[in-house]
């Protein structure tokens, strides 16, 4: 019912304004209906009472019918209207008062006998008018006017319809203000806020149509939605720049690692290279192998993790990037890694570190926490977007979606995958389950659109 709540309203104000004028219009019906069945009755009984009077033996010999008039008649029962005799050839033989004005405009010749019947006076006027035969062969002519039959009841009949029809009027008129001026704008709203995105899309800020209360709310939503939006430009500012800190720091430390510690352990290791070929005792010979083996290593070590911090492939494209990637990470993980890439156009910078980051990410946390064994990725373009979906065999995970959370615990591989997506104007779906592995699919619009995918498949 509360999911109805304002059509309801809409109807409860409507449903008694049309239920009025329909019952009104019924009344009034219905009330015309009992006016001319009065004045039908009394004009019948009136021309009866007439023709019964001239039947008498009294009235027998027409002279005397003659120079007797029905005025005294008429007004001795001091009935409201006019009564006529006329011959079979519709001449007046007597008449009540006025008779004569009003009944040949009323009378044309085609009365039928015996029932009373509606007509209108010159005036637009309601008159019931009825002929009843006499046993002399004449017609007893009897008409009424409404108004001077019924009086009151004729003026509440003109009056009512208009009352009531100003009522109703009245009624739809304030059943479409409450539609146009509160529900539509409500209406409005409720759509606009089911599809905002919250601290991204703003409302709108007024609508001029809507009662005061809806407009304030309005501007109240639109402060909010502002402010959230602030806030989320600000955040993601505080992001991007946390972000490119980060990578300032990696790029930083790969040059101090590189130009430091790797510097001095080749250095030592091209000592002991020199050192190897003296004469040495068969011992002191193993201590200087061992020696070598462990140089060897640390510079392999140092070499990875400058890599690792400020990878040089960048710059050789996200296809490039990737390969090089999955390829080190094989290797150092001794797990399988399958990469499937197609023909992709230009990326920009900032896209090919997020996904480079994303996909490393992804590797790490299947192989340390997952215990994958396999990891299938796939890199393509389709249609304006480009997509990356990282999946593996491992052990799965609980994820509700809640990446705040994760943060507090201290998880913030997966917070960071989403902030760089976000950064890149991208979105992020992480799906995963407990013993059924997880998978991770990006994907962001680019503003060309590439060459028709050919697909290359690479088994690292």
């Amino acid at each position: 019912m509360k999911k109805h709540l304002l059509l309801i309203l809409t109807l409860l104000i409507l449903i008694p304004s049309v239920a009025i004028l329909v019952v009104t219009g019924w009344g009034v019906v219905e009330h015309e209906k009992a006016m001319k069945n009065i004045a039908e009755s009394y004009v019948l009984d009136l021309a009866q009472s007439v023709a019964m009077q001239v039947d008498r033996p009294r009235f027998m010999r027409r002279n005397l019918m003659m120079s007797r008039s029905l005025e005294s008649f008429a007004l001795d029962i001091s009935l409201p209207g006019w009564v006529a005799l006329v011959d079979e050839s519709g001449n007046l033989l007597a008449a009540s008062s006025r008779a004569q004005d009003v009944l040949p405009q009323l009378w044309q010749g085609g009365i039928p006998v015996g029932r009373a019947i509606l007509v209108r006076g010159p005036f637009g006027d309601n008159y019931t008018i009825a002929a009843i035969p006499t046993s002399q062969g004449w017609y007893v002519i009897a008409a009424v006017a409404w108004s001077q039959l019924l009086g009151p009841m004729v003026r509440f009949s003109h009056l009512w319809p208009v009352a009531v029809g100003l009522l109703a009027i009245a009624g739809v008129c304030a059943a479409w203000a409450f539609w146009r001026w509160l529900i539509m704008p409500l209406l409005s709203l409720e759509s606009e806020v089911s599809s905002l995105k919250w601290g991204k899309d703003l409302p709108k800020k007024d609508d001029p149509f809507a009662v005061k209360e809806i407009r304030r709310l309005r501007k109240v939503l639109y402060q909010l939605a502002q402010t959230a939006r602030e806030r989320e430009e600000l955040t993601q500012r505080y992001v991007s720049d946390l972000v490119r800190v980060q990578e300032e720091e990696r790029t930083k430390l790969a040059r101090e690692i590189h130009d430091g510690p790797l510097q001095d352990v080749t250095a030592l290791l091209q000592r002991i290279l020199l050192l190897k070929r003296e004469n040495w005792s068969d011992k002191a010979k193993k201590y200087i192998e061992i020696a070598e083996e462990s140089a060897t290593e640390a510079v392999k070590e140092l070499r990875g993790l400058c890599d690792s911090l400020s990878p040089p492939w960048l710059d050789l494209g996200l296809s490039q990037a990737l390969t090089e990637l999955t390829d080190r990470l094989a290797r150092v993980y001794g797990v399988k890694i399958h990469l499937e890439t197609s023909e992709l156009p230009e990326v920009d910078k900032d896209t090919i570190l997020a996904f480079f980051r994303i996909t490393q990410e992804a590797i790490n946390n299947a192989v340390k926490h997952g215990h994958a064994g396999n990891v299938w990725i796939k890199l393509f373009y389709e249609g304006k977007s480009l997509m990356l979906s990282i999946e593996d065999d491992g052990c799965g995970f609980d994820f509700e979606g809640d990446t705040e959370a994760l943060r507090v615990k201290g998880h913030r591989g997966i917070a960071n995958m989403i902030e760089r997506m976000h950064l890149v104007g991208g979105s992020i779906d992480i799906t995963t389950s407990r013993g059924k592995g997880t998978t991770v699919v990006c994907t962001v619009s680019l503003p060309f659109v590439g060459e028709e995918a050919s697909s290359d498949a690479f088994d690292v």
